[in-house]
C-alpha cells in the first residue's frame, strides 16, 4: 500500500480573485480542480491511501472528495486546527502516516513518473527523505540545493544568495518521499515549521542523510494568477503530458568547451569560464521547447590533476549561475573525468583508465538516454569537434558541427558532420525552425528519386551544399529509401600532389571508379577525411558499404561535372547571395589561421579558378537558392 500526503491547508490569498471563496487546492486547471488532478496522478501510480491535511475552508475540500466518492481510495481529510507550516502539519499527523509516504504540496501542478521517483528513494534505505529536484529559469531568486556526485544533499542555499558565490541550479520542487522514522525525533515540535526552510536543514545538521532525485518532469507552483495561466497554457499545449518520463523524450546533447563557453584549452579555473555570445538565448529557446538540453563533456583536467573536484564543481556552478541570470538552464550535465594517458605531474592515478564514457565513446549519451527515456531518432548532438560528431554517430544521433571553439579542425576523430552551422544560436534555430522546413522542401524536390539513383549537388564553395545533401539523405530515409551522402572533399588530393585548377584538387578517377562499380555490386570502402590545416588526407577513413539499390548523394564544388560520366536525372545547383557566401569563405580561412588579407586573396583566386568552371557545368541542374533557409 502506498500513501500520498497532500498539504492542502493554504489560503491562496494571491489567487483570491480566481478562487471565489474556494480553498487553493480546488483551483480550476482546464476544467478539473488541481486537487483532483493530483489524486488521479497518484491513483495512476497505484497509490491506495490519501491523507489530505486541510485547514482553511476545509469543509469545501471534504465535501468535494465526498462528491467524487474519494475516487475509490482510502482517503482521509485531517484538519489540524491551526496553520503549522508544511512540516509542522505533517508532524502533527504523525500517527496517520505510513512507514514511507509521498508528500505533495496542494498548489503544485505536476506530471511525474512517481514509480521511478519511488524506486530511486527505495534504492537508498539509509536516507531520511528523497527530494525531487530540478533546474529552473530563475535560480537567482529560488532556494537551491547542493548535491554531491552520489546525489546526496550537502547543503541548502536559501534566497537571497551571496552575489560573490556561484551555485548549482537545483531547486527544491516540493515533492518528497519521506521515512516516518526520520520524523520521530521532531515529534511534538511546536510553531510554524517548513520542510525546506527548517526541517530538512536541521536533519542535515543532526546527521541524517537526504538524497536528491533530479528530473526534468513537470512540476510547477500555480499559486499566483500568472503562474496559474502558465500552467493552463502548458496543459493545453500538451507540454505537461509530454514531460512525464513515461513518454519518450527528445534532447539536444551539447558539448561544453567551445560550444557553450569559450575554448581556452583545459579549463581549470571558474574565473576563466566565459559564455559564448548568444548561448543563453539559445538555451532559453530549448527550455521553452520539448527538447531536453543535456551537456556531455570530456574533462581530462580531473585525471591530469589540473583541476580539483571542488574547482570543477565551481566551474559548473558558475556556468549555471550565468545561464540562470539570463533565464536559461541545463537539464543535466554529464562529464567524463578519465584520461587514458599517464605522465602528467599531479595526475590522479584512479582516473587514468580506459573507460566507456570518454567521447567519442557513447557512454555518457547512453546513460542520459536510459535516465531520460530519450528517443535518439528525433534528438540532436551539437559540438565543435570531430570527437563530438563521432560520438553522435556512434550513438545514432544527428550531428551538428558549430564553427566556434575548434570548429571541426581538431581531427582527433574521423567523422563528417550531418550539418555545419556558425554557432549554437544558429544550431538551435535550425533544430527548432529551419530543419523541418528544409526537410519538407527537400522531400518535394526529391519525390522522383528512386532506389539506385545518383543525386548530384553542386555549387560554389560555402554555399550550403553539404547541409542540403544531408537533408536530402534524411528525406529519402524517411520514406524508406536507403541513402548515403558522399562528400567530394573525401577525395581531395594532398596539396603537395595537386595539379592546377579546381579539377586538379580532386581524385576524380577514384570516385568515378567507385560509382561505376557500385552499380553492379556491393562496395566496401573508406570515406576519407581531409585535414584542412595540414592540407592532406588523414590515413584510414570512415568505413562504408553501399549496395546497387542504395541512393548515393554526392555534394561538392565539381559534383555536377560527374554527369559527364553517368546518366543522372537528379542534379541540383545550390546558391546563396554572394556577399553571404564571401563572408562564409573569409571566416572559413580565418578559422584555419589565415589573416584577413590572405583570406581575401584566397577568395579572389578561387573566384577566378573555380567559378567559371562550375558555371559551365550547371546545364540541366535545378538551381536552388538557399536564402530562405539562411534567415
Amino acid at each position: 500500500m502506498k500513501q500520498v500526503v497532500i498539504l492542502a491547508g493554504g489560503k491562496g490569498t494571491r489567487l483570491a480573485e480566481r478562487l471565489n471563496g474556494l480553498p487553493k487546492p480546488l483551483i480550476d486547471i482546464c476544467g478539473v480542480p488541481l486537487l483532483e488532478r493530483q489524486i488521479l496522478l497518484a491513483k495512476r501510480y497505484d497509490f491506495t491511501d490519501v491523507l489530505i491535511l486541510v485547514n482553511h475552508a476545509a469543509q469545501f475540500i471534504i465535501d468535494f472528495c465526498t462528491s467524487r466518492n474519494n475516487w475509490g481510495l482510502r482517503l482521509t481529510c485531517l484538519d489540524d486546527g491551526e496553520p503549522r507550516g508544511t512540516a509542522g502539519a505533517t508532524l502533527a499527523a504523525l500517527d496517520y502516516l505510513h512507514e514511507e509516504f509521498l508528500v505533495m504540496y496542494g498548489d503544485t501542478m505536476l506530471e511525474v513518473n512517481l514509480n521511478k521517483f519511488q524506486q530511486a528513494h527505495n534504492a537508498r534505505p539509509q536516507v531520511a527523505a528523497t527530494l525531487f529536484l530540478h533546474p529552473n529559469d530563475h535560480p537567482q531568486d529560488s532556494d537551491l540545493v547542493e548535491v554531491n556526485d552520489e546525489c546526496e544533499i550537502e547543503a541548502f542555499h536559501s534566497y537571497p544568495h551571496d552575489p560573490t558565490c556561484y551555485y548549482p541550479n537545483l531547486v527544491n520542487a516540493a515533492l518528497y518521499w519521506v521515512r516516518k522514522t526520520a520524523l520521530l525525533p521532531f515529534r511534538g515540535r511546536g510553531g510554524q515549521i517548513d520542510f525546506a526552510k527548517h526541517l530538512f536543514p536541521e536533519m542535515l545538521e543532526t546527521g541524517q542523510k537526504l538524497a536528491g532525485y533530479i528530473s526534468p518532469e513537470y512540476i510547477k507552483d500555480s499559486g499566483t494568477p500568472s503562474r496559474l495561466d502558465k500552467v493552463c497554457n502548458d496543459f493545453i499545449s500538451g507540454r505537461i503530458a509530454r514531460s512525464n518520463l513515461d513518454q519518450r523524450q527528445i534532447a539536444v546533447f551539447l558539448d561544453r568547451d567551445g560550444t557553450i563557453n569559450r575554448e581556452v584549452g583545459h579549463l581549470a579555473n571558474a574565473d576563466a569560464f566565459e559564455l559564448l555570445p548568444g548561448v543563453s538565448q539559445a538555451l532559453r529557446r530549448l527550455n521553452h521547447s520539448d527538447y531536453r538540453s543535456i551537456v556531455v563533456t570530456n574533462q581530462p583536467v580531473l585525471a591530469r590533476g589540473d583541476c580539483s573536484i571542488g574547482e570543477f564543481r565551481r566551474i559548473h556552478a558558475r556556468m549555471e549561475t550565468l545561464l540562470g541570470h539570463e533565464g536559461a538552464y541545463l537539464d543535466r550535465i554529464y562529464f567524463c573525468p578519465h584520461h587514458p594517458d599517464s605522465g602528467f605531474p599531479g595526475e590522479v592515478a584512479a582516473l587514468k583508465v580506459e573507460c566507456d564514457c570518454r567521447k567519442p565513446k557513447s557512454g555518457m549519451v547512453e546513460a542520459a538516454c536510459r535516465e531520460f527515456n530519450i528517443d535518439k531518432t528525433h534528438s540532436w548532438f551539437v559540438g565543435d569537434t570531430l570527437v563530438d560528431i563521432a560520438t553522435a554517430h556512434a550513438s545514432g544521433i544527428r550531428a551538428i558541427l558549430v564553427e566556434t571553439g575548434y570548429a571541426g579542425i581538431d581531427y582527433r576523430a574521423k567523422a563528417w558532420p550531418d550539418y555545419t552551422l556558425p554557432d549554437l544560436s544558429h544550431a538551435v534555430d535550425f533544430i527548432l525552425n529551419k530543419h523541418q522546413r528544409l526537410l519538407e522542401f527537400a522531400s518535394m524536390e526529391t519525390v522522383n528519386v528512386n532506389p539506385g539513383d545518383l543525386v548530384l549537388i553542386g555549387g560554389f564553395s560555402r554555399s550550403g551544399k553539404s547541409n542540403f545533401a544531408s537533408v536530402v539523405v534524411e528525406s529519402l530515409r524517411l520514406r524508406g529509401v536507403t541513402a548515403y551522402r558522399l562528400p567530394l572533399d573525401a577525395w581531395l588530393i594532398d596539396a603537395s600532389k595537386r595539379e592546377t585548377g579546381v579539377m586538379g584538387r580532386y581524385d576524380l578517377s577514384s570516385i568515378i571508379e567507385l560509382l561505376k562499380a557500385r552499380m553492379s555490386r556491393t562496395q566496401h570502402f573508406e570515406l576519407g577525411v581531409y585535414h584542412k590545416l595540414q592540407r592532406r588526407q588523414i590515413p584510414g577513413g570512415i568505413s562504408m558499404t553501399v549496395n546497387p539499390q542504395d541512393v548515393i548523394v554526392i555534394d561538392g564544388t565539381i559534383a555536377l561535372d560527374l554527369a559527364r560520366h553517368f546518366s543522372v536525372a537528379h542534379k541540383f545547383f545550390i546558391e546563396i547571395e554572394e556577399e553571404e557566401r564571401k563572408r562564409r569563405m573569409l571566416k572559413e580561412y580565418q578559422l584555419r589561421g589565415y589573416n584577413s588579407e590572405d583570406a581575401q586573396l584566397i577568395y579572389n583566386s578561387r573566384q577566378q579558378d573555380e567559378v567559371p568552371y562550375i558555371l559551365a557545368s550547371i546545364d540541366g541542374a535545378k538551381r536552388l537558392n538557399m536564402h530562405l533557409f539562411n534567415q
